[in-house]
C-alpha cells in the first residue's frame, strides 16, 4: 500500500507533491501537538523551573517530537526527488540527534555524551560530499577546499549551528521564530535553484514550526520543543546551509549575487544563532568557565532583565534577524566583497557592545566598572 501510495505520488509535478506532503504536515502538526503535550503531561516528561529558567511553573517538553515525525515523513514520501541518495545518511543522522534530545530531556544527558552523539550524526553526514563545504566560490580569496580540511570545517560548522539553536532556545518562541525565518529564506533559495528535495526539507520546517509556535506562545496550553527539537531543527537547518555552500558558482546566477558572497548572506540569515554563539563562547573562554556550563549570559536573557517579556523579546529579537538578512541581501547585490565584510563586521560588532551595555548581569556589571575607572584615570 505505501509503495502503490509513493509510485501515485511521484508521478505529480515536484511543487505538487511537496504542496500535498507540506499540507498534511502542517494539520499533522496541529493534531498531533496537543496529543504530545497531553503524553507528556501525565508521564510527568516536563521543564522544571531552575535558577536559568524563564519560566515559573512547570511544562511539559518534547514539542520537537513532531519535527521528527514531519522530517521523517517528508524523507519518506519524497525520496524520489533525491537525486545525490542522501535519504538514509539525513534519516540516520536526524534520528541520532533526536534519540539524544529525547534522553536528555527524560534524565539530562551529561554535556560530553550529548557532544559525542552530536559527532557521530554530524560524521555520518560527511559521507555526502554534498554536503560538505567543498569551495568558498572566491570569497575572502578562497576557492577550493582540501579534503582535510573541508571535512572537519564542515563538522565544526554543522556542530556549531545545532548547538547554536540549543542554546537560543531559551523563552518561548525565539527559537520557533528564528527557525521560521532561516528557513524561509533557505525556501526561497532553493526554489529559485530548482533543488526541490532540500526545499521540501526548509517547507517542512515552517510547517511544523508554525503550529508549534501557536502553543508555544499560549498561556494555557504551552508546550516547549526541549532538546528534542532544537537539536533536530539546528540539525537540518545545518545541513540546509552546507547544501547551499555545496553548490557550484553558476547556480548562484539566479539568486542575483555570485557564490562568492553567499556566506555574508548565510551570516546575515544566521544572524541570531551564529551572534548568541560566538559571544557566548567567548564569554566563557574570557572567564575561563567551561563551554559547557550553562549561563544566563544569552541575548534573551539580557532583554528579559532588561524588562522585556518572554514574546516581546523573541518577535524582537527576530525582527532584527529578519532586518539584518534582508540587509545583507541588499548589500551582496551592491557592494563588492570587502566593503560587504565591513558592513556585516560592523553589525556584529556594534550588536556585541549594545549587549554589553544592556546587560545587567553582575559581571558584567563589574567589567563596566572596571573600564569606567580605567577610561577616569586616562582622563
Amino acid at each position: 500500500m505505501f509503495y502503490k501510495l509513493i509510485r501515485d505520488v511521484s508521478s505529480f509535478e515536484p511543487i505538487n507533491i511537496i504542496s500535498i506532503i507540506i499540507c498534511l504536515i502542517f494539520v499533522l502538526s496541529l493534531v498531533l501537538i496537543p496529543e504530545i503535550r497531553s503524553i507528556a503531561i501525565k508521564q510527568n516528561f516536563q521543564d522544571v523551573p531552575s535558577y536559568r529558567s524563564s519560566h515559573s511553573i512547570p511544562v511539559p517538553t518534547f514539542g520537537g517530537v513532531i519535527f521528527y515525525i514531519g522530517y521523517i515523513l517528508v524523507l519518506f514520501f519524497l525520496q524520489s526527488l533525491d537525486d545525490n541518495n542522501a535519504v538514509l545518511s539525513l534519516i540516520v543522522s536526524i534520528s541520532i540527534v533526536f534519540i539524544i534530545g529525547f534522553f536528555d530531556d527524560i534524565k539530562s544527558l551529561s554535556p560530553k555524551v550529548k557532544f559525542l552523539g552530536e559527532i557521530i550524526a554530524v560524521a555520518i553526514l560527511m559521507t555526502q560530499p554534498d554536503l560538505r563545504i567543498l569551495s568558498l566560490h572566491g570569497f575572502m580569496g578562497v576557492c577550493e577546499i582540501p579534503m582535510l580540511v573541508s571535512i572537519p570545517g564542515s563538522m565544526f560548522f554543522l556542530l556549531g549551528l545545532i548547538n547554536g539553536f540549543n542554546l537560543i532556545d531559551g523563552i518561548d518562541g525565539l527559537a520557533g521564530i528564528t527557525g521560521v525565518i532561516v528557513a524561509s529564506f533557505y525556501s526561497f533559495m532553493f526554489f529559485k535553484l530548482e533543488y526541490f528535495f532540500y526545499l521540501s526539507l526548509s517547507v517542512a520546517t515552517i510547517a511544523t514550526l508554525i503550529p508549534f509556535l501557536r502553543f508555544n506562545l499560549s498561556a494555557r496550553k504551552k508546550i516547549f520543543m526541549g532538546d528534542t527539537g532544537s537539536l533536530v531543527i539546528g540539525l537540518v537547518l545545518g545541513l540546509l546551509t552546507l547544501k547551499l555552500m555545496s553548490i557550484g558558482d553558476k547556480a548562484y546566477m539566479s539568486l542575483y549575487f555570485n557564490g562568492g558572497k553567499l556566506p555574508f548572506f548565510l551570516m546575515g540569515v544566521l544572524f541570531v544563532p551564529v551572534l548568541d554563539t560566538a559571544r557566548v563562547m567567548l564569554l566563557r573562554v574570557t572567564n575561563g568557565v567551561s563551554m559547557f556550563k550553562s549561563d544566563r549570559n544569552h541575548i534573551h536573557h539580557i532583554l528579559i532583565d532588561f524588562g522585556l517579556s518572554h514574546r516581546k523579546a523573541a518577535f524582537f529579537i527576530g525582527l532584527v534577524n529578519l532586518i539584518v538578512a534582508l540587509l545583507m541581501f541588499y548589500v551582496i547585490q551592491n557592494y563588492n566583497n570587502l566593503e560587504s565584510l565591513l558592513i556585516l563586521s560592523s553589525i556584529f560588532l556594534i550588536s556585541i557592545i549594545i549587549l554589553f551595555l544592556m546587560n545587567k548581569n553582575i559581571p558584567a556589571i563589574k567589567l563596566k566598572l572596571r573600564i569606567k575607572k580605567s577610561v577616569l584615570k586616562l582622563l
